[in-house]
């Protein structure tokens, strides 16, 4: 755990900011049977965890959905929601040591959406199917 030798609070691992927090940031790759999930774990500012957050569940949005693990890429972004929402409401980084992550685009506006938009009609419409038919 890196820490700033001034207050002597945990610093994020990737810029050097404080207040840091620890946090686990997971994303699935399913492929039909197969599946793999990667995990980055560290010590994290505000700005450099939602930049993690952001990356790792685009990367989930776009490729958890096309296979079996469908399941798993719903609870990594649950669980990657959450960690990002307790760095969140820390306050902003004092950068000591190095640059941040660049901000990534926010998961709203990101063209990722359509992967679970798609997979979510697609199981409606073989679950449900076409009514009056």
């Amino acid at each position: 755990m890196p820490v700033d030798p001034v207050t002597e609070a945990p610093a994020c691992d990737v810029c050097g900011g404080t207040p840091a927090e620890f946090a686990t940031f997971r994303s699935v790759l399913a492929l039909l049977i197969a599946w793999q999930l990667q995990t980055r774990r560290g010590w994290f500012c505000r700005d450099c965890g939602v930049s993690v957050h952001r990356e790792m569940t685009t990367f989930t949005m776009v490729a958890g959905w096309w296979g079996l693990a469908f399941l798993g890429a719903l609870t990594a972004i649950a669980m990657n929601a959450s960690a990002a929402g307790r760095l969140a409401r820390l306050p902003a980084p004092a950068y000591r040591t190095g640059r941040p992550l660049a901000p990534r685009r926010p998961l709203s506006r990101s063209p990722a959406l359509i992967g679970p938009i798609l997979f979510g009609t697609l199981v409606l419409a073989f679950c449900c199917g076409v009514p009056g038919r």
